[in-house]
């Protein structure tokens, strides 16, 4: 080990050896006074664990709760039975003070605090978990040879046709673009099928947004989507298969920083922990597959009814209960069905995968590969360019996508969505 030592606190605590010079940064959660000693509990924000630092008060006489200080002092084993090890600090400087109250109490509380929920050690968890499982999905896509592309925030369509998409306007200017109506994505769909004319397997996670007029506890404005576009499939098992192969590695993958996970517990509600715990129990086996008439058959021996060509909210948490399992929903009636989706006699070659807690996690589709076909159900002029891939060598292709938000609730047992997003934006709410 090095004679000096300058690092986030998690890695600080790994060293088991004295070091002489240690430095570190961050703020004080807890202090208490014995004799000429003020002891201080400080975290950075890298690990659910403090740090203890021995403060002589000759070098450092007032340090309040919530100020942010660089300590320099020798790292050696603890005099007191709590923790192995110790800082003892020779130099201490109080950067800033914190002027206001602790951030403390459940993720319902704090939500009205956007800016200051950073300093809760619970949301702190959550957002290092939530970088965990970015960086675990790019694993995942590279290693599987995906190639990761960028697709626009501002498109000519709106990809799912429900007339949910924030319209784009230049102020004294609405013809800023030219050539029609500009909006806000709801999806980069049909940007990746552009791009697998070229590149067989592409991948993104973006932004994506929907006008819904929802103040409910599953729905924002603004969202992460991871979307995958593949060419060259005709299988829609093999589509489902891809998924579920990201969901099982991810959840699996998600045992190294289990520490992480239980420092949630306080905070989360605990019959939501344990329908997150049924997504990474089921690793070990195929997750079920069922056709829509058999979803609906089996919801509606429960005295669901079905009405339409969908499930509603409360049906799908009911099969996912019904399966111990997230399950995957194929073959649902074309009629329902957006433009781009190939069908099969009245049936569209898709799959929804629903989910313990959230529901509807991921959809997607094999695509349809004849422009004619897809114009006699939609002809816009705005989607020219899309009808024209088919006409230069596209190949089959599918693809899906994941709402990443509630996948991250789903994982961790978040009731509420707004509480995975750093800054969440929903219906007459966008604060800073």
């Amino acid at each position: 080990m090095s004679a000096s030592l300058n690092a986030v606190i998690r890695k600080t605590l790994q060293a088991t050896d004295s070091i002489p010079k240690v430095i570190i940064q961050g703020w004080v959660v807890k202090e208490h006074r014995k004799g000429k000693l003020s002891f201080l509990h400080v975290t950075d924000g890298s690990t659910n664990d403090t740090l203890q630092v021995v403060l002589p008060r000759k070098v450092c006489r007032n340090v309040g709760i919530g100020s942010a200080i660089e300590v320099i002092g020798e790292w050696k084993p603890s005099g007191g039975k709590q923790q192995a090890m110790e800082l003892f600090a020779h130099e201490c400087e109080v950067l800033t003070v914190d002027s206001g109250q602790p951030i403390h109490g459940t993720f319902e509380n704090i939500r009205t605090k956007l800016h200051l929920r950073p300093k809760h050690s619970g949301f702190a968890t959550l957002l290092r978990l939530r970088s965990q499982v970015n960086q675990l999905t790019h694993q995942f896509f590279t290693g599987n040879d995906y190639v990761y592309v960028d697709t626009p925030l501002i498109s000519s369509n709106d990809c799912e046709g429900a007339g949910e998409a924030f319209e784009v306007n230049a102020p004294g200017d609405d013809d800023f673009f030219g050539d029609g109506k500009k909006f806000l994505t709801v999806s980069g769909q049909l940007h990746l099928e552009a791009l697998t004319s070229g590149l067989p397997r592409v991948y993104t996670v973006g932004t994506a947004f929907r006008a819904e007029r929802s103040l409910s506890r599953q729905h924002m404005a603004e969202f992460k989507m991871l979307e995958a576009e593949r060419a060259f499939i005709r299988d829609l098992d093999d589509l489902c298969d891809e998924v579920e192969s990201y969901v099982k590695y991810v959840a699996t993958s998600l045992h190294d920083v289990r520490g992480d996970v239980e420092g949630l517990a306080e905070f989360v509600d605990s019959g939501a922990q344990k329908d997150a715990l049924a997504l990474s129990l089921t690793s070990s086996k195929r997750f079920p597959r069922l056709s829509f008439t058999e979803a609906v058959d089996l919801v509606q021996s429960k005295g669901e009814k079905v009405v339409g060509g969908a499930l509603n909210k409360g049906q799908e948490l009911l099969l996912a209960e019904l399966c111990q399992s997230p399950v995957f929903i194929v073959e649902f009636p074309a009629s329902s069905k957006p433009f781009y989706m190939k069908t099969e006699g009245d049936k569209a070659l898709c799959f929804d995968l629903v989910a313990p807690l959230v529901g509807e996690l991921a959809g997607g589709s094999l695509r349809e590969t004849d422009a004619d076909k897809m114009r006699s159900k939609q002809d816009i002029t705005a989607l020219n360019w899309y009808y024209e891939l088919r006409q230069r060598g596209l190949p089959p292709t599918g693809g899906f996508g994941l709402g990443f938000d509630r996948f991250i609730q789903c994982l961790f047992g978040i009731p509420n969505i707004k509480d995975v997003a750093p800054f969440p934006r929903w219906y007459k709410h966008c604060q800073c």
